[in-house]
């Protein structure tokens, strides 16, 4: 593919997923699976989006005070140790396991932008207090385990869960964005040495990363609303998921 293709197509998902508070890799991994064949660095790829994506849109969330800083810390840290655990596995599991994962977890993600069953049922309701701040250690270390074995930075798994202890869609996503960059960067530097770019590629879709983050995150700012976007992203996985799972049978 083309590399201004590619970057055009980086740009349009970064702008989206700074929208609804996803760094994106959820998208990038299967992506740059498909151009090269090569897991390790499409996850390192992919990675590397992910905190170009998701560090140009925490920049106007914090300008925005947008953050819930006493959530976001206590998550950064659990999920950046978690996050260096998760990348160790990565080396010695089989590639067709690290895929499945992934697919399943496209799956989850896929049917919750779609039916938003966490945020249904725990409208109204607040985890508060301890219990709070145990749930987000708990699965901020989960959530960058995930994230160091097939290269996610786990929005697509924090915003549900800021949804369930009550943030509303807004605050979760600018929440979400902040926390994905620290966790990015953490199983970025556990990838990176394995990492063999092309320094062209890399320098436009960094470009378009950034450019299409700071879009979006402007645009989820005003007055657009993401759900039906959310709806059709949720789709595009399952279409996704079902193509990697159908090469694995």
């Amino acid at each position: 593919m083309d590399i201004l293709l590619i970057a055009l197509v980086v740009f349009c998902a970064s702008a989206f997923f700074s929208m609804i508070g996803l760094g994106g890799a959820i998208f990038y991994v299967p992506f740059f699976y498909w151009l090269t064949g090569d897991f390790i660095f499409s996850v390192t790829t992919a990675l590397f989006l992910n905190l170009t994506t998701s560090g140009s849109a925490a920049i106007t969330y914090v300008r925005k005070h947008m953050v819930d800083f006493k959530t976001a810390i206590p998550f950064v840290i659990a999920s950046t140790m978690g996050a260096q655990i998760g990348a160790f596995f990565t080396k010695i599991a089989p590639v067709d396991f690290l895929l499945f994962m992934l697919s399943l977890l496209m799956l989850f993600v896929g049917e919750e932008m779609i039916f938003s069953k966490v945020q249904i049922l725990y409208k109204r309701k607040q985890i508060k207090g301890k219990l709070k701040y145990l749930l987000i250690v708990i699965c901020g270390l989960l959530i960058g385990l995930i994230s160091g074995m097939v290269g996610i930075g786990g929005g697509s798994l924090i915003v549900p869960l800021l949804l369930a202890i009550g943030f509303d869609i807004k605050r979760a996503a600018a929440s979400s964005g902040f926390m994905v960059f620290f966790t990015s960067i953490s199983a970025f530097i556990a990838h990176v040495s394995s990492w063999n770019p092309d320094l062209r590629l890399i320098t436009y879709i960094i470009i378009a990363a950034f450019s299409g983050a700071q879009l979006g995150s402007h645009l989820m700012h005003s007055r657009v609303r993401a759900e039906t976007l959310q709806k059709m992203f949720g789709i595009v996985l399952w279409l996704m998921a079902a193509k990697m799972l159908s090469g694995l049978l």
